[in-house]
């Protein structure tokens, strides 16, 4: 009947484009709300919005970006992440961010690092460095894989408990030491099992091998953090920071 009404008020042709485009919005409709905000909302984004926020702050000298933001957005600083919302400045990817040279005294990426593929991740680092400007920072926090490796192994062959300090029991109501490192190294995506989620691991880190790659892009003045230079949400237990300054140009 509706159809019939369609083909009679419309024509044929428009009576099918039609109904493909409703037929299109309602499959986006079903969709993850994420996967509409990564492959419909934040592309808008990035060509509308990012280029009014770079005007926005053109010409400043002490601007500072976070990757990857939390809800509540730090004080002073532009925000970047690879979806849309109310908290992000910029849509963008970690290995191409869409600044020039030299711009931001500050880079703070809190549990972010570890979602770049581990292959991927002197690559990520080196374009992270490469918008700092001389003498700007760099600021890296992670889950510590040394520390939650340790942690397992100990629990596994001694029954040591540890890894109880963490406090950190999603999908583990038993407190098992081998799930607890499972979603420690792993994570769990949005909960449904889906691949497609931007939320699950893909690189582990120890302090060494962190303080390695920050010298192999370029780094200098590398230090460990201490978690009360955290700034937003503080991981806990499992935390790992990093800084290092990027070289001042000689003469």
């Amino acid at each position: 009947m509706l159809k019939q009404i369609a083909t009679a008020s419309l024509g044929e042709e428009r009576a099918r484009q039609l109904k493909h485009h409703l037929h299109a919005r309602l499959q986006t409709a079903r969709k993850p709300l994420h996967v509409v905000n990564r492959y419909f909302a934040a592309p808008l984004h990035r060509a509308v919005v990012n280029p009014i926020n770079r005007a926005r702050h053109e010409g400043r000298t002490d601007r500072k970006l976070e990757i990857g933001p939390g809800s509540d957005v730090l004080d002073g600083f532009e925000t970047l992440d690879v979806i849309t919302g109310s908290n992000v400045t910029y849509v963008g990817q970690a290995l191409s961010l869409p600044f020039r040279d030299d711009t931001f005294q500050v880079v703070y990426a809190s549990h972010i690092i570890e979602h770049v593929p581990w292959y991927q991740v002197p690559m990520a680092l080196k374009e992270w460095v490469r918008v700092l400007q001389p003498g700007g920072q760099l600021k890296v926090w992670t889950p510590d894989g040394l520390k939650i490796a340790k942690a397992f192994v100990e629990a596994e062959e001694s029954g040591e408990t540890d890894f109880h300090k963490d406090g950190w029991w999603r999908f583990n109501e038993g407190h098992d030491p081998c799930v607890w490192a499972s979603g420690r190294c792993f994570s769990y995506g949005d909960g449904t099992g889906r691949n497609d989620h931007p939320n699950w691991h893909r690189a582990l880190f120890s302090p060494r091998y962190l303080k390695q790659l920050f010298r192999g892009a370029g780094l200098v003045e590398i230090r460990e953090m201490d978690r009360s230079e955290v700034l937003g949400h503080d991981h806990g237990w499992i935390n790992l920071g990093v800084c290092g300054t990027k070289p001042k140009l000689e003469g």
